[in-house]
This record gives structure tokens, sequence and C-alpha cells, in this order.
């Protein structure tokens, strides 16, 4: 009888660990990964600060880098609120760690003030770039082709279609996993975030 009780108190011993692993084990990221980490070209853009910069220098940080413009009237501004909201629920310390940037895909018009202007009514902590010359789209393509995204002009006048992920940029500067919009929007991009910043 005793060795019967040790065998259930046992077998209840493990049961309930894997019932407490399953429950509090951490669920898997959202977002899609890359099978193999993809390192970015090397391309020139020009800062919001006026200071040119290489797209493949992370710097040592992590980079949500999203595709977009000043003038779009929808994805672009919910999508930098989303981000917006998800930068100030992290702490000083993981905040440290990331870089949220913007990539216009009309750099005739957004130039480092247009960009700057605009990015600061979301966070003032978010980098804008565009390309070094105002009519040269060859930089913005070449960054487009490294982050597979496409954009093209639209049917009405002064817009533009373009990919709307973000791309999550590894500290070494390779892409490594991307959030479409719909992962952005409902929350998903924001709550693995904490996750993403501890490697």
């Amino acid at each position: 009888m005793k060795a019967l009780t040790a065998l259930l108190l046992a077998l209840a011993a493990v049961m309930g660990g894997l019932l407490a692993y399953r429950t509090y084990a951490p669920a898997s990221l959202h977002g899609t990964a890359l099978d193999a980490p993809h390192p970015l070209s090397t391309v020139t853009l020009l800062r919001d600060d006026g200071v040119t910069a290489d797209l493949a220098d992370s710097g040592g940080k992590f980079r949500l880098i999203f595709f977009g413009y000043s003038r779009c009237p929808d994805v672009c501004p919910i999508t930098l609120g989303v981000l917006a909201r998800a930068w100030e629920r992290l702490n000083a310390a993981q905040q440290a760690k990331l870089k949220v940037q913007l990539v216009s895909v009309d750099p005739a018009f957004d130039r480092p003030a247009v960009l700057r202007r605009y990015l600061d009514a979301f966070s003032p902590a978010f980098q804008g770039f565009t390309s070094t010359v105002a009519r040269n789209t060859t930089e913005i393509q070449a960054a487009e082709k490294s982050l597979y995204v496409y954009a093209a002009a639209g049917s009405a006048p002064g817009t533009l279609i373009h990919g709307d992920g973000v791309a999550l940029v590894d500290r070494q500067g390779r892409f490594v996993r991307v959030y479409d919009n719909s992962a952005v929007v409902k929350g998903e991009l924001s709550a693995d975030l904490p996750r993403l910043l501890q490697n």
C-alpha cells in the first residue's frame, strides 16, 4: 500500500509539473521569423538630423524598421501610433536597446526636416531616413530590396502603395523577423518586444 501511495504521489508531482509548465511557459513569438537571418545591404541614407547613415549599421541595437511616408493617409499614422504606444510601455533599459526607424518611400517630399516634424508627433525617439538627394530613389529602392519591401505610385496623385510590415533587425544588422500590419495593430509585436529585447 505504501508503494502504491508513493507511486501515486510521484505521478501527481509529475502531472502537476507538466500542468505548471503548460500554464506558465512563454508563448511562442508572433510575426514571421526568416529561415536564415538576412544581413542588410550597405545603403547610404540621410537621417532626419541631416547626417548620413548606413542602413546596415545597427549600432549594437535592435531596430524596428517601417517603410512609409509623411503624407500617408492611413496605414503609416496608425502603425506609428501603435509603435509609439509600444515604445512608451518599455522601461528605460529596454528602450536603450531599441531604435524605431521610418524609411520614407517619398524622398522628394520627405526631406530631413519634414520627417523630423512628422515623427515628433509620435515620438521624439523615433528616427527617419530619406535619400541623400531629393529626387534620387535609387537608395530607397536598395533599402526596400534589402528588406523585401515593395513600393510604387498609387492611382491617386500623391499617393503611394508600399509594404506595411515592420521588420525586426538584430544587433548585428540582420533582418530576422517581420510583423505584418495585422500583427502590429493587434498588439502582437508590442507583446513580443520585451522578450525580443532579452536576447
